[in-house]
């Protein structure tokens, strides 16, 4: 008795028998012979054939065309100023109505599509002109440098400024006095080591000693 094992077409949803069912070649699903093709013998689902036929084209934002011009124009510039005119150029779309009558849509205001095309790439905007048809775009750190510059300097303290000033201590000279006991010292030391090498009262044998004598023998004494 043999069991058919029914499994299920991964777009139709509808069951077959697993052995009436094509694997995918580029998914790897499981399809029925309505969803699958046969592209050079092998088994392409409808789905992957369509996506091949046609490909997901991701949508992009007109405003990602002025991101893209303020960006290349910050390697070389800290400040640039653009009629209304020119943006719908480098955005290759119109302006909507606000941004011509309303200064506000202008504002430097994070999570809008429009002011983040400037605003992402480190650029903000200084100053509007809806009589002119201008704006001005500045580039936001040397904004801000440009406002720290403005802020007053903060008052020092006559003590801080004291402390400050205060002369570095010298380093003492070492005295001859010290000088003098140092170097009595160090002979002390030196005569101690040398009375330490006497063995019962007598020399060690010198050098001289050493080379005419083998360890042990006495020299004879010549009368």
């Amino acid at each position: 008795m043999h069991i058919i094992v029914e499994k299920e077409c991964a777009l139709c949803n509808v069951t077959y028998p697993s052995f009436l069912l094509h694997r995918c070649v580029i998914c790897g699903k499981l399809y029925c012979n309505n969803c699958i093709l046969f592209e050079n013998g092998k088994p392409v689902c409808l789905r992957c054939a369509k996506r091949r036929i046609s490909p997901t084209v991701t949508w992009r934002s007109k405003y990602a065309y002025l991101r893209e011009y303020l960006a290349q124009r910050a390697k070389y510039s800290r400040y640039v100023k653009l009629s209304f005119k020119k943006i719908e150029e480098i955005m290759n779309d119109k302006l909507p109505p606000s941004a011509l009558n309303d200064p506000r849509w202008w504002s430097n205001i994070h999570s809008r599509s429009h002011s983040e095309s400037w605003l992402s790439v480190g650029w903000r905007v200084d100053k509007v002109n809806l009589n002119e048809k201008t704006v001005t775009f500045v580039r936001a750190k040397w904004m801000q440098t440009k406002r720290s510059e403005k802020k007053k300097r903060r008052r020092v303290s006559s003590a801080f400024k004291a402390l400050a000033l205060r002369p570095r201590r010298r380093k003492q000279r070492i005295s001859k006095r010290k000088i003098v006991e140092m170097k009595a010292r160090v002979e002390n030391i030196k005569r101690q080591m040398a009375s330490e090498k006497r063995i019962r009262g007598l020399k060690p044998r010198s050098v001289y000693e050493k080379r005419l004598y083998k360890l042990g023998e006495k020299p004879r004494n010549i009368h």
